[in-house]
């Protein structure tokens, strides 16, 4: 869970992020696949050189700024995306790697208005979110591992 004052920060960066969201999302992946090109096959390149997957996490980042005190709207949201994790194999030890991206693109884009507080709270935010979906990623797995199981009896 996060703290209020988090929730209160994150939620005043939302119209930022919408009016500069596909900006931070696409510098976000050249930083991650840069530094960390290992994790570049899980991602469509056709998606990233029309733009659609940095618009898509945009839209997410938005999301998840605009609804933080409300995370039951996000549901839908946040299943689409598990779904997606799964079938491209995410781990739980590469949320930090994006994590970092989004954070450096989130400074590299917004500049001064990036402040220490900002950031701070977005790291805060972006820590919660991510055990939000190792936690459903782990179900889905276990799921699918019981259902090996059972077929293997």
């Amino acid at each position: 869970m996060v703290s209020q004052q988090t929730i209160d920060i994150v939620k005043s960066t939302a119209p930022v992020l919408k009016k500069n969201g596909e900006q931070i999302t696409t510098r976000m992946y050249e930083i991650m696949f840069q530094n960390h090109p290992e994790v570049r096959e899980q991602f469509s390149m056709a998606a990233q050189a029309d733009g659609s997957q940095p618009a898509r996490l945009a839209t997410a980042v938005y999301s998840y700024a605009n609804q933080i005190d409300n995370l039951p709207a996000l549901k839908s949201m946040v299943e689409k995306i598990v779904c997606r994790h799964v079938q491209t194999h995410v781990t739980p030890e590469q949320y930090p790697i994006v994590g970092e991206s989004l954070l450096q693109a989130m400074k590299d884009v917004l500049g001064e208005a990036a402040t220490e507080e900002v950031m701070a709270a977005w790291s805060e935010a972006y820590q919660a979110l991510s055990e939000v979906f190792i936690h459903r990623e782990d179900e889905i797995y276990m799921g699918e591992e019981r259902k090996q199981q059972l077929v293997h009896l």
